[in-house]
């Protein structure tokens, strides 16, 4: 089955480029490094990202590197996410969409006793994703004609490679640690076209990051059902390379081109998150609280200024059956949650928050394999600036085999 997944992994790949053609995500993407992520694939998505303490043994965790020593098989797991959003704006709506690989992932478990576990993979650290066009306006008496746009898009993001380890040091408690590699593309463009006149204007901007980072996990089971989990990523500073480019064309060609380039360094503050699960059953209940200040990001401010970002997420599950015999639909196990973001920055003094709900599947096929399928809606921003509805679906495709066999111990 880990055959198929890597089929896919490929087939993923060589059409990503299509995928990511398609403009237009959150707006208020175009500030700082983008809409940071700090989950990944369909499972935490279903319980609202609440993550940090709930056990899985197919999802590959990365807020909490200590949540890996539940894997009982060694795993792969890829995702996809499609994002839909309709942006209004006082009398004006719009709608966007795109699609975009939700990182690739897998899990060696070498000793299920000791809960010594291995994983790597790769994830979306930051998404930019942003299309905005502004009317030209007329500044110049006797130009009541003059019309055209300003097209203000953006896309790419910073990706975030990581490879670490867990184990169970004592009966109960379980630690893990990553580290990380920060790199990725944000492009920018402004695009002036004046519509009754022979004129575009172009200026562009290419930024490369990037950094690097490590994660650090513990979880606790003080008593049975009740697992305590904690996790905190330290960065270095996010160094960035910029290329430039500004031209501008008219009926006689290019009458200006320019390149040049700068180095720019941003610093990335430590995020930290706590999270408790309890399991009574076939039932499970779940909370999280995530901190990261980025208050000191010097990157791609604008109009926006930065502030602490936080979150807080609510997780319910009803837990799948592992009876044999049981019918399918006992088997499938079902996500709810919620939650609320204070994103890390205001504009204008506005404060920008977002609010969500959400809904998942987890669907077994053939032998361990295991599809996630979910489904986030919720809203960002406010009528007094932007307000923004989106809906958020998610497909993750997990399988596992038997690769470090127990041996006997004396």
């Amino acid at each position: 089955m880990i055959r198929v997944i890597i089929c896919i992994l490929c087939s993923a790949f060589l059409s990503n480029q299509a995928i990511e053609a398609q403009q237009g995500g959150s707006n208020y993407s175009i500030f700082g490094i983008g809409d940071i992520r700090q989950s990944m694939g369909a499972y935490y998505d279903g319980l609202g990202g609440t993550q940090y303490a709930v056990p899985s043994f197919h999802a590959v965790n990365i807020a909490n590197p200590a949540m890996w020593s539940e894997s009982k098989l060694t795993r792969l797991q890829i995702g996809f996410r499609f994002t839909q959003t309709a942006i209004e704006q006082q009398d004006l709506s719009a709608s966007q969409n795109f699609g975009k690989l939700d990182g690739i992932a897998a899990t060696f478990q070498v000793d299920t006793a000791m809960g010594i576990t291995i994983s790597g993979g790769i994830y979306p650290f930051s998404v930019v994703q942003y299309s905005v066009l502004t009317p030209v306006q007329a500044g110049i008496s006797g130009l009541t004609d003059l019309s055209g746009g300003a097209l203000n898009y953006g896309k790419g993001g910073v990706s975030a490679a990581f490879i670490g380890s867990s184990w169970k040091p004592m009966q109960g408690i379980s630690v893990g640690f990553a580290a990380m590699r920060l790199f990725g593309n944000i492009s920018r463009v402004i695009q002036t076209e004046l519509y009754t006149q022979p004129f575009i204007s172009v200026n562009q901007r290419t930024d490369r990051f990037f950094g690097s980072g490590l994660k650090l996990g513990i979880s606790a089971n003080p008593i049975k059902g009740l697992t305590l989990g904690a996790g905190a990523s330290i960065y270095s500073d996010l160094e960035y390379d910029s290329d430039f480019r500004q031209s501008t064309l008219n009926t006689g060609g290019v009458a200006y081109d320019t390149i040049f380039m700068q180095k720019g360094v941003s610093t990335l503050p430590m995020q930290l998150g706590f999270g408790l699960s309890y399991v009574s059953g076939r039932w499970m209940m779940a909370g999280d609280m995530e901190f990261q200040d980025l208050s000191g990001i010097s990157y791609s401010q604008g109009k926006s200024l930065f502030r602490s970002g936080r979150r807080i997420s609510l997780g319910f599950s009803r837990l799948r059956s592992y009876q044999l015999g049981t019918d399918y639909i006992d088997k499938v196990q079902f996500n709810f949650g919620a939650g609320w973001n204070q994103l890390y920055y205001s504009v204008n003094g506005i404060d920008i928050d977002e609010y969500y709900g959400s809904f998942g599947l987890q669907l077994p096929i053939a032998g361990s394999a295991m599809i996630d399928l979910a489904l986030q809606g919720g809203m960002r921003g406010n009528t007094e600036l932007v307000r923004e509805l989106f809906l958020r679906c998610g497909f993750s495709v997990s399988a596992g085999e038997v690769w470090f066999k127990p041996f006997i111990r004396e």
